[in-house]
């Protein structure tokens, strides 16, 4: 009996990019830990995607995935909220590999810190606070006595408290800088503040041909000066 072979397609580039550890893995994993999300359809579609108000940070997840799957863009009727810009990609394989990095489906309460090497840990951390991080410094009038108070802080946000504990405890391992976890306005904050803050500038970023949101690292810097703490500024130049 004569048998047909079907002839098997070499995987596409995203299907291979989570398979092996490296810098843009790991921040793109940790991007994806803080703004992305994995679900199957009523078919059996297997799909991931990335969303955030940032086109940039779309572009650079399409550019590192290497994949030509058109940006989508969703304007709220209501005048207040953002654009927002997804990016979705169909893969059984990627879904597969993800499932075993520790991810799940509607992963918002119950993420967890995914076992990552020493070497790669401020790539990831990077990667997740470009999605759901923030940073600020401000001036505050000190009370009754001349002169002004410095405050530069930088915090992470999760629904999950167990995934930001660990992040402290490898944070503090690594670079000896404690954050404080506490509970607010319906999810989890881990915050830094002053010195830390500086700790963690560079520790998230080592040099200037990483991958990152520019909006975030010029207000961390502008802060850092405010504290009157100089800093090497090498990103944008070439090599």
């Amino acid at each position: 009996m004569n048998t047909k072979t079907s002839k098997r397609w070499p995987k596409r580039s995203v299907e291979t990019f989570f398979d092996h550890w490296n810098p843009n893995m790991a921040y793109i994993l940790g991007y994806f830990a803080a703004d992305g999300s994995m679900y199957k359809n009523p078919r059996g579609g297997h799909y991931i995607s990335f969303t955030s108000c940032d086109l940039e940070l779309i572009k650079i997840v399409k550019k590192l995935l290497k994949v030509s799957n058109n940006i989508e863009i969703y304007q709220s009727k209501n005048v207040n909220w953002n654009i927002r810009y997804t990016l979705q990609i169909g893969s059984r394989i990627v879904f597969d590999r993800l499932l075993k990095l520790g991810f799940t489906p509607a992963k918002s309460l119950n993420l967890v810190f995914p076992q990552v090497p020493n070497n790669l840990v401020n790539h990831f951390i990077r990667g997740y606070f470009d999605g759901d991080g923030n940073a600020y410094y401000k001036l505050s009038k000190r009370g009754n006595r001349n002169g002004y108070a410095k405050h530069l802080h930088l915090n992470f946000r999760c629904g999950s408290k167990q995934f930001l504990e660990t992040m402290r405890t490898t944070i503090a391992k690594l670079y000896q800088t404690l954050g404080s976890l506490y509970y607010h306005g319906e999810a989890f904050s881990l915050a830094y503040s002053g010195k830390n803050v500086v700790k963690l500038y560079r520790f998230l970023y080592p040099n200037n041909s990483i991958f990152h949101l520019k909006r975030k690292r010029i207000t961390l810097e502008k802060g850092i000066e405010m504290l009157g703490i100089w800093i090497e500024r090498s990103f944008g130049k070439k090599k």
